[in-house]
């Protein structure tokens, strides 16, 4: 596994931490350069965003010079690259975010080894160092952090934080330690103020990112030992789920999780196909597949679709027409809108406010599935979603949504459809930016997430630990929703 391979998941599952101290030893970009950098951003969101509708309260110039005086004035290129971020999580996109930082952060940056969940109001560890057992336990709850109220300190550091285009995606849930919104990531050793409360009463602790990501050669043995009291995976880190495939034969179901489009998507489906096949119902969980290669779920989309031809969703890129741009703005700025032609308001306007768009292809793409009878799973399909679900994982699910006899169940996805264009800035930050609206197999937008047909928590079952009692509660619940 590659450097980036190895850390680009952690980019993605830890955001920001504001707690105002000063650092130094990592400031290499210049205030020029940082406004330069916001410039490239804001101009290719100006020509290339195809999703301004999501966030209507979004004006873009405005937040641009908004940003010029606050990148300007990070104290360092860490705060500065959080600036950024934050920057991009105002436009709704799951595809409108950081995606990589410069590899030199990683020699400056440390992880703070706490896991959290939310629940009944309520912020309660679910993991912690072992180096910090004797400071606080699984079972605790956080009452505050740096001297602000937890649910406050999360709705004001972590959620505004959140790169998402489903609303649902930005809850407290989400934003706890350990998930997408609040970091558990920051400069070496910084320290963070916990209020907690325990079996034996209310306690102040410390805590400090200590687990580096690069460490040098004399912190090796130090941090060897920086590790989880409880190993047991948690659904906080997607990345370290396994694919997992279960039989029950009393129900007739058979149950494949499939966590990342990589190589072992298509191959652990392949390696099970004749199992499955053996079964009459199917539960396809896709709930935490946050993507990755939509062309390792080419096989499973053929089989399970059940059809001789495959037909592709419809995409829509925005399209920057300068001419027509030109002939709108003569109108709009020196006429009054009486006087203005119908024709011409229809035709040219949408180009001067940027919502003009036109189809990635004029006809629909249709090919053949290339499947034998024989292999077509002709059973009751039943596909898990979430709003974790992104990217080429909710390519999948849409995908699969051309089989009117597949159902849907769990929570919208997170509406990270489309190609994103990659922007590389001189400083190493990568960016990206959704280039494409979205529409499903009956002409409905769904940029902002693809929604089940029914609305289910799975949180809490995919939480069961014996994976035949966890399948036995799926079934359960498929039963009743049906």
């Amino acid at each position: 596994m590659n450097k980036r391979s190895k850390f680009l998941g952690i980019i993605f599952l830890f955001a920001f931490c504001y707690n105002g101290t000063a650092q130094t030893g990592i400031n290499r970009i210049s205030k020029e350069q940082k406004l330069y950098e916001l410039s490239v951003v804001w101009k290719e969101l100006s020509y290339n965003f195809a999703n301004m509708d999501n966030c209507p309260n979004v004006d873009l110039d405005s937040l641009y010079r908004e940003y010029i005086i606050i990148v300007q004035n990070t104290k360092n290129d860490w705060e500065y690259y959080k600036a950024i971020r934050h920057f991009l999580c105002h436009f709704n996109n799951g595809h409108v975010a950081c995606y990589w930082m410069p590899d030199y952060f990683l020699d400056y940056l440390g992880t703070l080894l706490l896991t959290t969940t939310y629940k009944d109001n309520k912020v309660i560890v679910e993991n912690i160092g072992a180096h910090n057992a004797n400071k606080i336990g699984i079972g605790d709850e956080i009452i505050s952090v740096n001297g602000i109220p937890v649910i406050d300190y999360l709705q004001k550091n972590s959620i505004p934080y959140i790169a998402a285009s489903n609303e649902e995606s930005k809850t407290l849930h989400r934003a706890t330690f350990g998930g997408r919104g609040l970091t558990n990531t920051a400069l070496k050793d910084e320290k963070i103020k916990l209020k907690i409360k325990t079996s034996n009463g209310i306690k102040k602790v410390v805590l400090a990112y200590d687990k580096y990501y690069k460490p040098t050669s004399k912190d090796t043995i130090v941090q060897k030992n920086r590790k989880y009291l409880d190993t047991t995976v948690y659904i906080h880190s997607v990345s370290m789920r396994n694919n997992l495939f279960l039989e029950d034969t009393i129900n007739d179901f058979a149950y494949i999780r499939l966590t990342r489009c990589d190589e072992s998507f298509s191959s652990f489906f392949d390696e099970n196909y004749d199992k499955i096949l053996k079964h009459r119902n199917l539960i396809v969980d896709v709930h935490y597949n946050e993507g990755g290669s939509s062309n390792v779920t080419d096989i499973a989309i053929a089989r399970l679709i059940n059809n001789d031809s495959i037909y592709t969703y419809t995409e829509k890129t925005r399209v920057n027409n300068a001419l027509h741009k030109a002939w709108a703005a003569v109108k709009i700025l020196l006429y009054e809108d009486d006087d203005v032609p119908e024709f011409h308001k229809i035709n040219y306007y949408p180009y001067y406010y940027n919502t003009a768009f036109d189809k990635v292809s004029n006809e629909i793409v249709a090919y053949p599935s290339n499947v034998p009878d024989s292999l077509y799973y002709k059973g009751n399909v039943y596909v898990l979603i979430s709003e974790d679900n992104a990217s080429a994982g909710e390519y999948f699910a849409a995908m699969l949504s051309q089989n009117k006899d597949i159902t849907f169940l769990g929570k919208k996805t997170a509406g990270a459809f489309g190609q994103p264009l990659l922007v590389r800035l001189p400083s190493g930050i990568e960016v990206i930016i959704n280039t494409t609206k979205t529409f499903d197999f009956r002409g409905n937008d769904i940029s902002s997430g693809f929604p089940p047909d029914y609305e289910y928590d799975f949180l809490e079952i995919h939480k069961i630990t014996d994976p035949q009692k966890m399948l036995s509660k799926l079934i359960e619940v498929i039963k009743e929703l049906k």
